[in-house]
C-alpha cells in the first residue's frame, strides 16, 4: 500500500496526463507515462501547489521515475520548518504594563 505522499503524486501525475492512477507504480518511468518537457512544468506547478513546496531545478533534472518525485518530495517535507497552524498567533504577546 502506497503512503499519503505517493498517493498524492500518483493522482497528480494522473490528473496532469488524464490517465487512470491504478495504471501508475512507483516504479513507473516518466517517459513510459509520455511525460513531455511541457508536463512536466505543468507537473511541478501542481506538486508544488498540492505540498507547498518549493522543487529545486536541480532536483528535476534526476527525476527518473515516480518513486524519485516521492523520495524528493518526502526529503523537501521533512526538511521544511514545521509551520504553525493558521490560527495560532506569530509571536507571543507582549506583557502589559
Amino acid at each position: 500500500m502506497a503512503d499519503d505522499v505517493a498517493q498524492r503524486v500518483i493522482a497528480t501525475l494522473a490528473s496532469v496526463k488524464r490517465i487512470p492512477a491504478d495504471g501508475i507504480k512507483l516504479d513507473t518511468n516518466l517517459q513510459e507515462l509520455g511525460i513531455d518537457s511541457l508536463d512536466v512544468f505543468t507537473l511541478l506547478f501542481e506538486l508544488e501547489n498540492a505540498f507547498k513546496i518549493s522543487i529545486p531545478d536541480d532536483d528535476v533534472r534526476s527525476i527518473r521515475t515516480v518513486n524519485d518525485i516521492v523520495e524528493g518530495i518526502k526529503k523537501l517535507l521533512a526538511a521544511a520548518p514545521a509551520t504553525p497552524p493558521p490560527d495560532a498567533p506569530a509571536s507571543p504577546a507582549a506583557p502589559a504594563v
